[in-house]
């Protein structure tokens, strides 16, 4: 792989595709306003900006190059300005290998490579070149990795046995997402509430396109079978969020379908998906720490979702974190991460917060409601009485939060617990954990309160997590384990 190469001639179309995609709204924008504009030319703006999309795609690939070579990476591109990057690797953070639906046509896949100090975006990316040379990338650049850097030399310190990757040997555990599993994972998902706003904001614009008519016959059949006005609006609430559940549903089956992991020696590699099958390389050493996470929905079930975080491997969709394990057994959670992340497996125990953190929390959560429901009251008697429902949410919630706060520490492990909506609890090991912080405000300093942060590295920058009002004293104790116990290793 000495010379430059180019990336198969399939690139030109899953570029085009990918143009497409991204200026679908403009395309759709001037057929719409074309349609009623008296100006013909403007009804076949769209066909300039297909003819647009097919150049910039046959010209990208023309100029696109690209070569392997002694464990770095050389990439060649730009139409109007040339661009040369080197990628080497010991900048290498992760390895993404995907096959979308239009590679997968072609017998292609999509390589994506993160490096330290990368952004959102992957610092390089490779659209459509063959598995096996995918995999060929995938060894040189990550598989016989030294680790001659400050960075990699502190990780060898804990994993002694990294250069031992026998991916040839096959994976030492592998760990698979069932049929019943993703399904209860598919209706538990908490993207519901994504899609519902998506799904109302469509049927907002598509209003307009509907005729005053259809609204007049609907709402006077619905009148005359005595249901009233409020009663359907709930309805079609209901329906929405039916709706919304069953799209959230489909769209997590086919995203997280087929999914495993296998543990190769110091990696993991994590593959799923049905249409388009991501392979993604996560190296042990760059996990910065483990969240585990219960939605509403999943923790009265028992179920509980691994994130984590490293430098390199997030996705957009996932908030810079990589799912590692999608759904769980709580009671089968430990005996999991014993497998495929041990350093993570051990028993936490958890500092509660004191019992005047409850009234804070009780202040704090339901004061807007409280305010917002005496507004609807006095001027929308008795309709404005439903906020009381509110108020009694909000305090439920804030019960649910102060019961779910705690922290702790011990020799080379920080953990702390907390809720949004979900309950999640961290857990860092010291010497990922880039910066630990206390916050007294005015108030949590009258009543002996304070705010523990702490922050490590992922994918985009540094990523904190806090966990609020628990007793200064204990806040203290957290920062004294950062800071004067040594470093391991």
């Amino acid at each position: 792989m000495n010379n430059l190469k180019r990336l198969h001639p399939s690139d030109m179309l899953i570029s085009l595709v990918s143009a497409i995609k991204s200026s679908i709204l403009p395309i759709i924008a001037t057929l719409v306003i074309g349609a009623g504009n008296d100006n013909s030319y403007f009804s076949y703006l769209w066909i300039l900006i297909l003819v647009f999309a097919v150049v910039s795609s046959v010209l990208t690939w023309f100029t696109f190059y690209y070569r392997l070579q002694e464990g770095e990476l050389f990439i060649q591109k730009g139409i109007f300005v040339k661009k040369k990057r080197y990628i080497q690797r010991q900048r290498v953070q992760s390895i993404d290998i995907t096959a979308g639906v239009v590679q997968r046509i072609f017998g292609m896949v999509r390589i994506d490579i993160e490096t330290a100090g990368g952004n959102s975006e992957a610092e390089a990316r490779l659209t459509a070149v063959t598995k096996a040379e995918a995999e060929a990338i995938r060894k040189e650049l990550l598989g016989r990795a030294t680790g001659g850097e400050q960075e990699q030399s502190e990780l060898d310190l804990e994993e002694s046995d990294s250069s031992d990757i026998p991916t040839e040997q096959g994976p030492e555990f592998t760990w698979k997402l069932g049929t019943e599993r993703l399904v209860a994972m598919a209706l538990t998902s908490s993207g519901v509430g994504l899609i519902f706003s998506a799904v109302g904001a469509l049927f907002g614009q598509s209003f307009q396109f509907i005729p005053d008519e259809w609204f007049d016959n609907s709402f006077g059949f619905v009148t005359r079978l005595g249901i009233s006005s409020v009663l359907t609006i709930i309805g079609l609430v209901f329906l929405g969020l039916l709706l919304s559940w069953a799209i959230s549903s489909v769209i997590s089956i086919i995203k997280y379908g087929g999914f495993q992991i296998e543990h190769y020696g110091s990696e993991l590699v994590i593959s799923r998906g049905l249409l388009e099958r991501r392979q993604l390389t996560l190296q042990l050493n760059r996990i910065t720490s483990v969240r585990l996470v219960r939605n509403l929905l999943r923790q009265p079930l028992g179920f509980v979702s691994v994130y984590v975080e490293s430098a390199g491997g997030g996705s957009k969709d996932e908030q810079a974190s990589t799912l590692l394990i999608p759904l769980v057994k709580q009671s089968d959670l430990e005996s999991v991460l014993t497998d495929i992340l041990p350093n993570y497996s051990f028993t936490r125990h958890y500092q509660p917060l004191p019992s005047h953190a409850l009234w804070r929390l009780l202040i704090r959560y339901i004061s807007i409601p409280t305010i917002l429901t005496g507004v609807a009251v006095y001027f929308f008697y008795p309709l404005g009485l439903l906020g009381v429902l509110v108020i009694m949410a909000s305090a439920c919630l804030a019960w649910l939060t102060y019961k779910s706060g705690g922290s702790g520490a011990y020799e080379d492990y920080v953990w702390i617990r907390y809720r949004t909506f979900s309950l999640i609890e961290v857990v860092a090991p010291k010497w990922k954990v880039q910066s630990a912080e206390k916050q007294v405000s005015i108030l949590q300093a009258w009543q002996g309160l304070a705010t523990y942060k702490i922050t490590v590295q992922s994918s985009l920058s540094g990523k904190s997590f806090q966990l609020r009002d628990l007793t200064e004293d204990h806040a203290d104790q957290m920062l004294d384990w950062y800071s004067y116990t040594a470093k391991k290793g």
